[in-house]
């Protein structure tokens, strides 16, 4: 049913499921303004158990409803319908269509806002920048990757878990697609103190999957190339897990210098992405078949 309910939800996402009603977002703001109504912020937020007891109470809710039934279409239904939430990137989609229309038109100032828009604070020539090509893995990877390793090891609870903390930490670093919101305002004015222990969170979150997208890398793109920058990292509890991914993936797809910034590097970093997320459904069929993954 895993490999089933996750390629049911890839393609639904794929062919349509672009409204507010599928993003994560819109149900982190609906749950953050029931939360300040009833209170949370006075009291639930002093410390930091009580503000990661926050973060976990929506998958301890959807758990509550898988366990409801054991019909088998019930929680198949609920599996595709967590993971099209948890997959939910149209503000991305939209962003990436306007940075490829910007330099089709070659207007290099509006690819430059789009590009800020999907994340990439740093260009390749800034130092600890990286290149457009690696934002789109990065967010690739955020999006699918670590989403279906949790959903894998932990089901539906899980992914909502790892999707939750990733809208929490993106809202609290400043990274969202687009001006703030009210509740994105009011989310950075509850949790801002605990900043710091969310972060870890979320890095701990992303450690082994990044590890994996990163092995999933080597095995469909540039072995030799990017085997140095994998295992540099492989057993590394510090740097930042974007780095790992971006600078494997990079490795990996080896695009010469002269295409930074430019449609031809988008479009190569996006095949291998998409070419990573198959790696990932082979590793989901292979646990069916020879483990017994249900």
């Amino acid at each position: 049913m895993i490999l089933i309910s996750i390629l049911v939800a890839l393609i639904v996402e794929r062919l349509g499921a672009k409204s507010t009603r599928w993003q994560i977002d819109y149900y982190l703001a609906q749950y953050q303004t029931l939360s300040y109504q009833k209170g949370a912020g006075t009291w639930l937020f002093k410390s930091s158990i009580g503000a990661v007891l926050w973060l976990m109470l929506p998958a301890l809710l959807v758990a509550f409803i898988y366990s409801l039934s054991d019909f088998v279409l019930w929680q198949l239904a609920l599996n595709v319908m967590v993971l099209l939430v948890c997959f939910g990137c149209a503000k991305y989609r939209k962003s990436y269509k306007g940075y490829l229309n910007a330099l089709a038109r070659d207007d290099n100032e509006a690819a430059t806002l789009y590009a800020l828009q999907m994340g990439q604070t740093r260009t390749e020539d800034e130092p600890n920048g990286e290149t457009f090509g690696q934002t789109l893995a990065w967010i690739n990877f955020t999006h699918y990757c670590a989403v279906m390793f949790w959903f894998v090891l932990l089901g539906a609870p899980g992914a909502i878990m790892y999707a939750v903390t990733r809208a929490v930490v993106e809202v609290l670093r400043d990274e969202v697609n687009g001006e703030p919101t009210d509740s994105d305002k009011r989310c950075i004015e509850l949790m801002s103190p605990h900043s710091q222990r969310f972060s870890l969170l979320f890095h701990c979150f992303n450690w082994l999957p990044a590890r994996l997208a990163g092995f999933g890398y080597l095995i469909i793109g540039n072995f030799s190339k990017g085997t140095g920058s994998w295992l540099k990292y492989l057993l590394d509890f510090k740097t930042c897990n974007r780095q790992v991914v971006t600078e494997t993936a990079l490795a990996a797809e080896q695009i010469e210098q002269q295409y930074f910034g430019c449609t031809y590097e988008a479009a190569c970093m996006m095949r291998l992405v998409k070419r990573n997320v198959l790696f990932y459904l082979f590793l989901v069929a292979a646990l069916t078949l020879f483990a017994g993954l249900n």
